[in-house]
Parts: C-alpha cells; sequence; structure tokens
C-alpha cells in the first residue's frame, strides 16, 4: 500500500496585479474629485468676495450722492426734466458749494466748491454708465433726482426725492 504524501500548502496573501490597478484607478478618481471640489470652493469663495467688495463700494457711493442730495437748496445740472452724466447741486448753508460727482476714466469722483476731485471708489471697483435724472416736481410729489451706474458690470440705481 502506497502512502500518500500529505503536502502542505500555504495561503497566499497579498493583492493580485489586478486588484491592485483598480484600487489605485479608485485612489486616483477619489483624489481627483476632492482637488475638483477644493478647487470649486476656493474659485467661489473668491467670486463672492469680488461680489461682495463691489457691493460694499456701490453702497458706500449711494450714500455720497445722497448726502449730497440731503438739505440741496438747487440743482445746477442737469436742468429739470433732462439727463445727464455729471450731478452739480448746492446744499444749503454749506459753505463748499456746489457739489459735483462726474464720472472720469472709470472713476466716480466728488468736487466741492473749488477744491480737486476726489476719486470716491477704489481700484477694485470699476464704475460706468453713470446717469442722473432730474425729475421735475409734480401736483403730489416733489423734485428727485434718480440716479445710476454699474459697478463692475452690475446695475445700481436709486430715486433720491428733495425736501425742502
Amino acid at each position: 500500500m502506497r502512502k500518500l504524501s500529505t503536502t502542505n500548502y500555504k495561503l497566499q496573501t497579498g493583492f493580485t496585479l489586478i486588484e491592485t490597478i483598480i484600487y489605485a484607478a479608485l485612489f486616483s478618481t477619489i483624489i481627483g474629485l476632492v482637488i475638483g471640489a477644493v478647487y470649486q470652493i476656493v474659485d467661489g469663495s473668491g467670486a463672492l468676495e469680488k461680489s461682495i467688495t463691489t457691493d460694499t463700494e456701490a453702497h458706500f457711493l449711494t450714500r455720497k450722492i445722497e448726502w449730497a442730495l440731503s438739505s440741496v437748496s438747487v440743482i445746477n445740472l442737469p436742468a429739470s426734466g433732462a439727463t445727464g452724466a455729471t450731478l452739480s447741486v448746492d446744499k444749503v448753508s454749506y459753505a463748499e458749494n456746489p457739489i459735483i460727482f462726474d464720472l472720469d476714466a472709470n472713476n466716480l469722483r466728488i468736487k466741492k466748491g473749488a477744491g480737486n476731485p476726489i476719486i470716491l471708489n477704489s481700484s477694485n471697483v470699476v464704475i460706468s454708465d453713470l446717469q442722473f435724472q432730474h425729475l421735475a416736481p409734480g401736483t403730489y410729489r416733489p423734485a428727485a433726482v434718480q440716479f445710476s451706474f454699474k459697478a463692475n458690470g452690475e446695475n445700481y440705481s436709486t430715486t433720491i426725492y428733495l425736501r425742502k
């Protein structure tokens, strides 16, 4: 009778080449998606910061024009019923009349009296399409100034009614 020889089989552990390739492909895909998501977050935060800066400066410019239109004694430019790119007003009991707003090289400027014009916006914001419309008083409403401009391509406009 013959004896059967028993061979010891060792269990082989580890990954096959195909498994390694599959895991590497999955890992590469996950890393690519994470990098893409991080890029979107960084790019979105930059756009949000630019939008906030534009909005903040546009509101500052609007408040400056509203300040000039408070306690106005006369609107020099534009004429009543007309539209123009320059606003010139005289305030009641103000030593530096006239106050003039205009646009020069994509910058909104203010000039008080005989002084030099001062640029109101920063270099981060481009102002364009500045328009002032002098609305004549009606039967039941006072005179008003409607103004509009674009800050970095976004439209801003408002109407200020004048009080006597």
